[in-house]
């Protein structure tokens, strides 16, 4: 039952790789990979209504030359992306992609496409929202602070390891310590 459970918000094979418009949130504290930024979008409204598409995504927004993709927690955007059911290696003993996404409560993955995406609001308040918006500033603060140090980047992620192994998957802090 389950299984059943969190398998059922799946995507449509007929909506993988098409174009996608919709309204959403961006859930967690977005990663910057150097071409890009990386993110978790809750969907709220789909506004292309002939498509089924699960309600969390893991997606990518690609960064055009020589401009910046700025996505911040909590944000409300719409999109018009493209995606496709989560795929992992099938390596024995390696990292299995697929079942951390389920994990994750990720059922597609994809990338923003260019033309009509837009911010359609500052800051989306709730418990989750305001604990990564808080997560995004401390982050901000340290990079700020180390600004140049070649060390920073190890910095940064050494906190975000901790504060992510101490948040539930939900995104809410865990009252429980390591």
């Amino acid at each position: 039952m389950l299984a059943h459970h969190a398998l059922r918000p799946s995507l449509d094979r007929a909506d993988e790789g098409r174009d996608i418009a919709l309204v959403g949130t961006v859930e967690a504290l977005p990663h910057d990979f150097g071409q890009g930024v990386r993110f978790h979008f809750a969907v709220e409204k789909l506004l292309t209504t002939t498509a089924r598409v699960p309600p969390l995504l893991a997606l990518s927004r690609y960064r055009a030359e020589g401009s910046e993709v700025a996505l911040r927690p909590g944000e409300r955007w719409r999109l018009n992306v493209r995606l496709q059911r989560p795929h992992g290696n099938a390596n024995p003993h390696g990292f299995d992609y697929e079942a951390w996404l389920l994990g994750q409560g990720v059922r597609a993955t994809g990338y923003v496409r260019a033309g009509g995406n837009r911010r359609l609001d500052d800051f989306v308040a709730t418990p989750g929202h305001i604990v990564e918006r808080c997560r995004d500033a401390l982050r901000s603060r340290i990079l700020a602070s180390l600004d140049g140090a070649p060390y920073a980047g190890v910095i940064v992620a050494r906190w975000w390891a901790t504060s992510a192994a101490s948040a539930s998957p939900n995104g809410m802090c865990s009252t429980a310590r390591a």
